[in-house]
């Protein structure tokens, strides 16, 4: 048994000396960057699945080297991408990484970005009240920092004043997500911030001035090649046209529409679409 052992044991030694030694693994931050890297080119492409893989990989080696700022950031890209996948429980569980674990102390403007999606994740859930408590804890926190997400801030409680029929507290709220946007550069908050309007001045009975407004956003979102915005743009423009009486041109934006999220391998872009619209 000893001779048997011992000739196993010269084998493996002798194959590890005549095989040539593997590479060894790249660090863990690396292995983090090149999977958040491959995460971002699959949002891109339209693979949100692919995505949630690879930003689940770059969150377990955050964890495992206790970078807390990478863990911050990849539990909230994980809640955007679980969002548009429909997945609106793992999305809030992967915020919940941030927002219920007071005794990390995760960067103060990772947490104004967990506070700020989480409003975002309740207003698309239709919870007006939840989605206030949220924005409002997001502005409290932004007003401590040199808050570079004003620009986001400012949009959700245009939306939020929109949700709640107050379309002219709506329109000042996106104007002035505009104007803070410009001064910053951020092209997708200005973008954002013009959708806004055109909502807002659609529900105050201005289908023309509403039109302008997307037509501008959608300018925007198209020098931005983001499918998703592109999408939400003309759904909106479908709208105005509708509610302006131009149906030809309603459909026209409906059917560009289509191509964008069948394009973007995006069917629930498609099913909202459907139900909001019944231009059929």
């Amino acid at each position: 048994m000893t001779l048997l052992r011992s000739a196993a044991a010269a084998a493996l030694l002798c194959a590890a000396c005549s095989t040539p030694p593997s590479a060894p693994l790249p660090p863990v931050g690396a292995r983090g960057a090149d999977a958040n890297a491959r995460a971002a080119a699959l949002v891109r492409a339209g693979d949100y699945a692919g995505a949630a893989r690879r930003y689940e990989e770059a969150l377990a080696l955050a964890r495992s080297v206790e970078d807390l700022d990478g863990i911050a950031a990849n539990a909230i890209n994980l809640s955007v991408v679980y969002q548009w996948m429909g997945r609106e429980g793992s999305a809030r569980d992967a915020l919940k990484i941030v927002l219920d674990d007071p005794k990390r102390s995760f960067p103060e403007r990772r947490r104004l970005q967990a506070e700020l999606r989480r409003a975002i994740l309740e207003l698309a859930a239709r919870d007006r009240a939840a989605a206030a408590e949220w924005t409002a804890r997001a502005e409290r926190r932004c007003e401590r920092l040199a808050c570079e997400l004003a620009p986001a801030l400012l949009n959700v409680k245009s939306q939020l004043a929109l949700e709640g029929g107050e379309t002219a507290e709506a329109a000042r709220f996106a104007q002035a997500a505009a104007d803070a946007a410009r001064s910053r550069g951020d092209r997708a908050e200005q973008a954002n911030s013009l959708r806004n309007a055109g909502r807002a001045r659609l529900a105050a009975g201005e289908p023309a001035a509403a039109r302008t407004a997307l037509e501008q956003a959608l300018a925007i979102d198209h020098a931005l090649a983001d499918p998703r915005k592109i999408h939400a743009d003309l759904v909106e423009l479908a709208r105005a046209s509708a509610a302006a009486g131009d149906r030809d041109a309603a459909r026209g934006y409906l059917e560009r529409a289509q191509t964008v999220s069948h394009a973007a391998r995006d069917p629930r872009g498609l099913e909202e679409m459907e139900v909001q619209l019944r231009l059929r």
